[in-house]
């Protein structure tokens, strides 16, 4: 497969990035929801032991996708991420003693097969590497906008929905961090010393601590069954259509192209809503709430 190495490395990404949504969503369970949104979360988090172990797979995550879009296109790259979730829930459930049934192996499979068809359905080529700073304005600003807005209405609401917008609020952040690190290393690995003068640095490193910052309150919010839908579906929507608009990744179009990319598309969407809307996920997150309310 001519992207075989790109996809393996974001396989390997997303089970780290799973890994680490599951250590860190539980120990965001342990601070005080008034930090929410601040960088006062990050740093009660950083004395968490748990918290580090995954802020490590996490690092590790970013460093293997990274590659992988060195490897190979965001239209890739990023649908495999999003088999994070495929990882994240079976391990949450391992973690608790419990054991998968139908309903999340079924889950599991439909992201999977979903994710594989479009890849191969789409068959993305890469585009350019270092585009013109008035597409990465025309794309990112409006894109920024809309995150901004879902950050201000989940502050402004407790419970499920407070998860949901945070959650969609991180996806889009991760979305813009991918397409920011494809372009980020890129400039690193022709000249290091020129691409620390370079805005798309700092910038992928500004959106990362705010994607950070987001994504971790939306775990404090909620079980990861709430905001993790909504990164799932908003992180690879956002970098594919920024890749196609900035770094004119082309995907393939034509009627029976496009209709299947859709069924795919749909397949991977209800195997993300299997596996959200379980129920031995929902009752994994009120478990560890009593226990944390026992131990207050």
């Amino acid at each position: 497969m001519r992207y075989g190495p790109s996809i393996v490395l974001a396989l390997a990404a997303a089970a780290l990035f799973a890994v680490a949504a599951v250590l860190q969503q539980e120990s965001t369970l342990t601070v005080d929801p008034e930090k929410s949104l601040t960088l006062g979360l990050l740093v009660d988090l950083f004395r968490r032991p748990k918290w580090l172990l995954g802020g490590l797979c996490m690092v590790g995550g970013f460093a293997l996708q990274a590659l992988a879009l060195a490897f190979g296109p965001i239209a890739v790259v990023q649908p495999v991420v999003v088999t994070e979730l495929a990882f994240a829930i079976p391990f949450g459930i391992l973690r608790r003693h419990r054991k998968a049934g139908p309903r999340e192996w079924a889950g599991i499979f439909a992201v999977m097969s979903g994710v594989s068809v479009f890849i191969l359905a789409a068959s993305p080529a890469s585009g350019v590497q270092n585009p013109p700073g008035r597409d990465w304005i025309a794309s990112l600003v409006p894109v920024a906008a809309v995150a901004a807005v879902a950050v201000f209405a989940g502050a402004a609401r407790r419970g499920p929905a407070r998860a949901m917008f945070l959650g969609a609020a991180a996806g889009i952040s991760f979305g813009m961090l991918s397409v920011l690190t494809k372009a980020a290393a890129h400039l690193i690995s022709k000249d290091v010393t020129k691409a620390l003068t370079t805005w798309q640095v700092y910038a992928t490193i500004g959106v990362g601590i705010v994607a950070l910052v987001v994504s971790q309150s939306a775990y404090q919010a909620g079980p990861l069954a709430w905001s993790m839908p909504f990164v799932g579906v908003l992180e690879p929507l956002v970098a594919v259509v920024i890749g196609d608009i900035v770094l004119d990744e082309q995907i393939r179009l034509s009627e029976a192209s496009f209709a299947l990319e859709l069924l795919a598309a749909a397949v991977a969407c209800a195997g993300i809503l299997l596996l959200t809307t379980s129920q031995t996920v929902l009752s994994i997150y009120e478990e560890r709430i009593d226990q944390q309310h026992c131990v207050a």
